[in-house]
């Protein structure tokens, strides 16, 4: 069962995986493409922090 329409969007914030000293912090967008499956990952915009972060821009599948 989907929580979201076909077409919905989703706007994702992240850090990147180097922002912490840690090997488990942050995501990178080829995470976000295997972990959200029916979603598509349509734009990746950094962030203005002094560490990396991102935006993620998905869209559910329009066949969900």
């Amino acid at each position: 069962m989907y929580r979201a329409a076909p077409g919905a969007g989703l706007l994702m914030f992240g850090y990147g995986p180097e922002a912490f000293d840690d090997p488990i912090s942050g995501a990178t967008a080829e995470e976000l493409r295997s972990r959200f499956a029916g979603w598509r990952l349509t734009d990746v915009t950094p962030g203005t922090n002094p560490v990396p972060t991102f935006w993620f821009t998905l869209r559910r599948d329009e066949q969900a």
